[in-house]
């Protein structure tokens, strides 16, 4: 059978993405369920091309659990961690006090917005992945955004790098990329049912959930 080189699928720098931190646009957020059973919020994070930084165009999962116990706070969220929901939405500059009538739409007041994220590597069950903390998530440093987002589903950070493709792009300033994506930037006002006040969770930041 014939054939032509192509270069575009081959693994750069290794399958994982290295340590450190990046700056990445919220890519996508729903509600999973694993093979066990277990329910989590997962976030999909690209790392941005519009920045001067390693990676671009990358994929990273950021993953938060629902609680075996949840406290008044995670009932809000459907069981899930409240404090580190609180945290992604303080990184990605969710304006204090901004309510929601429930949890996917504040998921999807979150999709398009920036932060910075600090990646780590965590080994579990003899495979490594990398990951992101939602604790250490923080408002990026870069808010003017031309990140140019591929049209195809990329691939995970913990496989290969993601095609790169020569067609399919699509200029998106930060101002208008929610909208164009399909996703809504900010919720309307609404009843007070699910309430975003970073100042109200300080004292649990702390408290990460174990999926396990």
């Amino acid at each position: 059978m014939a054939f032509g080189t192509n270069y575009e699928n081959i693994p750069q720098g290794g399958n994982l993405v290295p340590e450190g931190d990046y700056e990445c646009i919220i890519t996508n957020a729903e509600i999973k369920k694993t093979h066990n059973g277990k329910y989590k919020v997962g976030f999909m994070l690209t790392i941005r091309n519009d920045i001067r930084q390693e990676c671009q165009n990358r994929v990273l999962f950021m993953d938060i659990w629902r609680k075996k116990e949840p406290t008044p706070a995670d009932e809000q969220v459907d069981g899930f961690n409240f404090a580190q929901l609180m945290a992604v939405s303080r990184a990605a500059q969710i304006p204090s006090g901004q309510s929601f009538e429930s949890l996917e739409q504040f998921m999807q007041a979150l999709c398009g917005r920036l932060l910075l994220a600090k990646v780590k590597h965590e080994t579990y069950n003899g495979s490594t992945n990398a990951k992101v903390d939602p604790l250490s998530t923080a408002p990026t440093a870069f808010p003017e955004c031309r990140h140019v987002q591929k049209q195809k589903t990329q691939t995970p950070a913990y496989g290969a790098t993601a095609p790169r493709s020569q067609q399919g792009y699509a200029q998106r300033p930060a101002q208008g990329y929610a909208q164009q994506m399909g996703y809504q930037q900010t919720a309307p006002p609404a009843p007070a049912s699910m309430q975003v006040d970073p100042n109200e969770f300080e004292e649990i930041l702390g408290n990460g959930d174990v999926p396990f």
